[in-house]
């Protein structure tokens, strides 16, 4: 079999890399002798767009006989660089096409000269796809935090209040008060200190999806202390905190703000301060 050709992702290739990502998460759901996942292609070429439109060429396809057979998307964000997506089909794995499409796709400049400025390369990996997590690893990847994913709906009352101190104001409150720039620089060092740098091209892109931020400071003084999201659908987050021991009223608050029909759904980093609490309060592992 003829090697397949890698290219640049483009925008219309999107509903093709939602074919090639369902293809390959069906295998894994046979392997795992588990139910497939639904297919709702509609978000996910959302979020492809999103990903590609903040770093256009972070984005590979590998074709064969002109048809889409893996896909990889990244982003770089200044010195930070995250592996979004990297899958390919089950029928043309174990081929070295996912090693291409990761180096397709690698920092601007090469890794090397990536590194010696300061940057970052990182990914999040299921630990049950050893070979993805290995060839992650031997870029440097290594395993560093679990990543748990929490769903349900807590029990009334069992998490935590905002302190009396903590007061909370809607995004847009802020931005008719402040403005947009200076809602900007209230969150700026708060995200370079969770992640490293500033987001304002991801709040830009959360809150277009419909996700509505708030922001928690102190009654006096004006002290920023975090922020959080929530959106309808029951995703919850990203959400920060300057003490990790707010990071539990937060969710709360934002919970109750935020009306859903179904359960709720957390990304959890395994060291978070909220972990024990939200667990106690009835959400669980998925």
């Amino acid at each position: 079999m003829a090697d397949p050709a890698i290219r640049s992702l483009r925008p219309d290739d999107l509903m093709e890399c939602a074919d090639v990502f369902y293809d390959a998460l069906d295998q894994l759901s046979v392997e795992r002798h588990q139910a497939p996942w639904p297919m709702n292609a509609e978000p996910m070429v959302r979020l492809y767009a999103r990903l590609l439109a903040s770093h256009p060429t972070g984005g590979a396809m590998a074709e064969h006989a002109g048809r889409a057979i893996g896909f990889a998307i990244a982003v770089e964000r200044q010195r930070s660089w995250f592996l979004g997506f990297l899958f390919v089909r089950p029928a043309h794995q174990g081929r070295g096409i996912g090693r291409r499409l990761l180096e397709q796709v690698l920092p601007t400049g090469g890794v090397d000269a990536w590194l010696a400025d300061g940057g970052v390369l990182a990914t999040c990996a299921e630990a049950v796809q050893p070979v993805a997590t290995g060839l992650y690893a031997s870029y440097g990847m290594r395993p560093r935090d679990p990543i748990s994913m929490l769903v349900g709906s807590p029990r009334p009352g069992a998490l935590r209040r905002l302190p009396r101190s903590i007061e909370a104001l809607p995004f847009a409150l802020v931005e008719d008060d402040l403005g947009a720039t200076a809602l900007a620089e209230l969150l700026e060092p708060l995200d370079v200190a969770a992640v490293g740098y500033r987001r304002d091209v991801d709040h830009a892109a959360d809150r277009g999806e419909g996700r509505q931020g708030v922001l928690y400071r102190d009654r006096r003084g004006g002290q920023v202390r975090g922020y959080g999201y929530a959106q309808p659908s029951g995703r919850l987050g990203p959400a920060t905190a300057t003490d990790p021991e707010l990071l539990e009223p937060i969710v709360r608050d934002l919970i109750e703000r935020v009306p859903v029909s179904g359960a709720w759904q957390l990304v959890v980093p395994g060291a978070s301060a909220a972990m024990t609490g939200l667990l106690h309060a009835g959400l669980r592992l998925d």
